[in-house]
Formats: C-alpha cells, sequence, structure tokens
C-alpha cells in the first residue's frame, strides 16, 4: 500500500467538512492501493491573511492548539480561495487579496515539499444566503444577495490569479452548476437553514471535484506491488 498525507486549508468551507468523510471514500474509491491520512485545517471565518499565518504559525480550534501546517509536511495541500470570508472587503480589497493569496502559495511551496492543488468553492445561491444566520435576522434578502454576489467576485478574482499562475485548479462550483443542469436541484446541495454551507451530498461533489483535479494532474502517483 501506499500512504499519503493531504492537508486542507481554508476557511468555514473546509472547516465545516469535518472529517472529511466524502473525501475520503472518493480516494479511496479511485485509489485502491493507497491510503490517506487527511488533516483538515480549515477555520471558520479565515480570511487569506490568516491562512498564510497558519502555515507557519500554531492556531487555536475548538479550544486545542494544532500545529503550523509546514510542520505536518503534507505530500498534498489543497489551498482554499477563503473568498466566503474575504467578502466583507468589497472591491477595495481586490489588490491585497491578490497579493496575499499568492503569498500564501508561495510560503506552501517554501516550506513544505507539498504538491499544491488550488480549490475554489462554491459561490452561494443568492436567493438564500446568510438566510438563517442569526447574525442576519431582519436584514433584507436584498442585502443578503449582495452580499452573495461580494463572495462571488472574490471568487472570481481568485480564479483569475489562478488561471494566470498556472495552479492546478479544482472548481467545486462548477461541479455543482454541471449537476444542476443536468436537471439537479441547487438546493439538495446546500444545507436548508442557511444557505452558507454545503450539504452532504454538497460535500460529495467537492470531493468528486477535488479528486478528480487530483487525478488529472497526477497528484496521486499510485506504485502497485507486483
Amino acid at each position: 500500500m501506499n500512504d499519503f498525507s493531504l492537508s486542507l486549508l481554508g476557511d468555514s468551507q473546509f472547516a465545516r467538512w469535518g472529517t472529511c468523510l466524502e473525501l475520503q471514500v472518493e480516494l479511496s474509491r479511485l485509489y485502491t492501493h493507497s491510503t490517506f491520512e487527511l488533516a483538515n485545517y480549515g477555520l471558520e471565518g479565515a480570511r487569506i491573511g490568516n491562512a498564510l499565518h497558519r502555515i507557519c504559525a500554531p492556531f487555536e480550534r475548538d479550544g486545542k492548539t494544532l500545529p503550523p501546517l509546514s510542520f505536518q509536511n503534507p505530500r498534498i495541500v489543497v489551498l482554499e480561495s477563503c473568498a466566503h470570508s474575504q467578502f466583507w472587503d468589497g472591491p477595495e480589497g481586490l489588490s491585497e487579496y491578490r497579493d496575499l493569496l499568492r503569498r500564501a502559495w508561495d510560503e506552501i511551496e517554501r516550506t513544505t515539499t507539498a504538491k499544491t492543488l488550488f480549490c475554489l468553492s462554491a459561490p452561494p445561491p443568492r436567493d438564500r444566503f446568510l438566510e438563517g444566520n442569526p447574525l442576519f435576522f431582519g436584514t433584507s434578502k436584498a442585502t443578503r444577495a449582495r452580499h452573495a454576489d461580494g463572495v462571488k467576485m472574490y471568487l472570481d478574482e481568485a480564479r483569475s490569479i489562478a488561471e494566470d499562475e498556472g495552479w492546478p485548479l479544482a472548481d467545486i462550483g462548477e461541479e455543482i452548476e454541471k449537476r444542476v443542469r443536468s436537471g439537479e436541484s441547487v438546493r439538495r446541495f446546500w444545507e436548508q437553514h442557511e444557505g452558507t454551507s454545503l450539504s452532504r451530498y454538497g460535500f460529495e461533489a467537492a470531493a468528486r471535484a477535488l479528486v478528480r483535479e487530483l487525478d488529472n494532474n497526477r497528484m496521486v502517483e499510485e506504485r502497485i506491488q507486483k
């Protein structure tokens, strides 16, 4: 058997995936001669600057101190855009975002020997974004829709950066959109009470998108013992 370590670095879009069961299942389905140790470095509300910081610094989560990602030196790192936590900055923050995102990618390359995959989370549904979030009780649908547009603006910027830099890219939103075009309801992919987090079915789609690009970019070199 081949042993691989894989770390996910991002904001709530990874944090709420928990143990990443769907990703483990999809990896095991495709790579039958390998085992995978997954480490989820997702953190609620983490901006891209915070993700950059956690590459080389310990951090607190759920009352525990976790080591920096570079200390783990995983075989593979999936870096997520953090667009869901960055949109508050508006158009004025895009220049800073571009700089920090590139710095995060470079820091992973500088401090680890990992192969890195960039990940775009899915844009939230405009009609339901933050719908059940207690912090947004009484907030108009139009205002919440503008916040959803802000997330998409940062996702689009992240895509442009990845394409300009030639980074390997997994697009969860594209995977979900493809399934919706084939007739599935978009509501299946999102938690029904708030419209900000993927459902378990959404995470299954996320896993499919990630593993497809890991395979397309030959990041998992499975060697079969004969």
